[in-house]
């Protein structure tokens, strides 16, 4: 099942990338990127949707958000993406405003917060060991000798409670 029942949504993204910035002490590429996966498999689970609408791919150290990652390294190439957000040192994500929070819901807010509590304080190496789970080996496993894989999302869904469901309900979101 292809990650296109969702529409990547880059002004929120934008809100997310700053949002995280100012909720975390270490705001990196790494950080941002994995903060978010937890936070979107939890809004998958809860809410039948990611925040961004964004798609995986596995990476040597865990899933990124490609559409994220590109923001984030738009910057990192040049000025800050929007007067929002710049990356110093190839990696510090630093936020240059507060977020526009009504670009948010109340369940993004909540995924965020819940992903944040959970996993801002630890270290890099416990992100990623933690976002090393079945639908990353699965991808990572599948690329052969590229560098990274598409994470299908029927492979993140499997993982979730209720997964049939939520699969289900991917696949007959417009119902006649």
């Amino acid at each position: 099942m292809p990650n296109q029942y969702f529409t990547f949504n880059r002004d929120k993204a934008i809100e997310v990338i700053i949002y995280i910035a100012r909720h975390i002490s270490d705001p990196t590429l790494h950080s941002v990127s994995k903060l978010l996966y937890f936070a979107d498999k939890t809004h998958l689970e809860k809410y039948g949707r990611f925040i961004c609408g964004d798609t995986y791919y596995a990476m040597e150290y865990g899933p990124v958000p490609t559409n994220v990652y590109k923001l984030l390294k738009e910057s990192v190439e040049g000025d800050p993406v929007d007067n929002a957000f710049k990356v110093d040192n190839g990696r510090e994500v630093v936020a240059l405003r507060d977020p526009i929070l009504d670009t948010l819901s109340e369940s993004d807010l909540e995924c965020l917060d819940q992903s944040i509590s959970m996993y801002g304080h630890v270290p890099v190496w416990r992100r990623t060991q933690d976002s090393h789970d079945e639908a990353w080996r699965t991808a990572w496993e599948k690329r052969g000798s590229k560098q990274t894989n598409e994470m299908r999302l029927e492979d993140i869904a499997h993982m979730l409670e209720d997964s049939e469901d939520l699969i289900n309900h991917l696949n007959n979101q417009y119902p006649d």
